[in-house]
């Protein structure tokens, strides 16, 4: 099999992939801990205060890494592809169990210079998954700090929380911001499981990579 060696990540988006890791991981210990799931101090002084700055750099980070997906990688994880990525992910589960072969779809044209497929297509609900799971997180951490700014999360929540047993509408939006820290972590296990299996950490420090050539 005929491999070349190409440019697989920009320099912004590797610098932006993994300052949103870092920050990621600063908030996870920091919530944790004013959630009171952990007893290792972490920053103990202006805790709260501390949560917010690192949500607030966080969510910019986000912005800058989702802007860049959407206008340079939109064909890779367009919503028109969640049904072909629903097939490999089922493929994929049929083959962990030993039922069959799944061929690894990446690979690059280099007459045209560009990839025939760039990515695992399971990628796909990869970052909508994340794209979804930082917004719940996103909207509920600000309005529990600023309610009144974001009283409508508030109201939707109060709406709903009988559904959920309560009638507190405020204790619903911190149960929902909790619930999605446990999705991103899930998420974020796949990913890093995703990334080792297929290859692809080397590529998001060097921003290269042997793909193979298409035929």
């Amino acid at each position: 099999m005929q491999k070349v060696e190409v440019k697989r990540h920009s320099i912004f988006m590797r610098v932006c992939h993994w300052s949103i890791a870092i920050t990621g991981i600063l908030l996870g210990l920091t919530g944790l801990q004013i959630g009171g799931l952990y007893g290792f101090k972490f920053l103990p002084e202006q805790l709260l205060a501390t949560h917010v700055y690192i949500g607030f750099a966080f969510g910019a980070l986000w912005g800058l890494f989702s802007y860049y997906i959407l206008t340079k990688e939109w064909k890779w994880i367009s919503l028109g592809r969640i049904p072909y990525s629903l097939q490999f992910m089922w493929a994929e589960t049929k083959a962990w169990f030993g039922k069959g072969h799944v061929e690894d779809p990446r690979a690059y044209d280099p007459e045209k210079g560009d990839y025939v497929e760039k990515i695992i297509p399971t990628q796909v609900m990869v970052w909508w998954g994340y794209a979804l799971v930082a917004l719940l997180t996103g909207l509920t951490g600000l309005a529990m700090v600023f309610p009144e700014t974001f009283g409508p999360v508030i109201g939707i929540c109060q709406a709903l929380a009988p559904i959920f047993g309560t009638e507190n509408g405020f204790a619903l939006v911190r149960a929902l911001h909790l619930f999605g820290m446990y999705l991103f972590a899930v998420i974020l296990i796949m990913h890093i499981y995703a990334v080792i299996l297929f290859g692809v950490l080397p590529s998001m420090i060097t921003g290269k990579r042997e793909e193979k050539v298409a035929e």
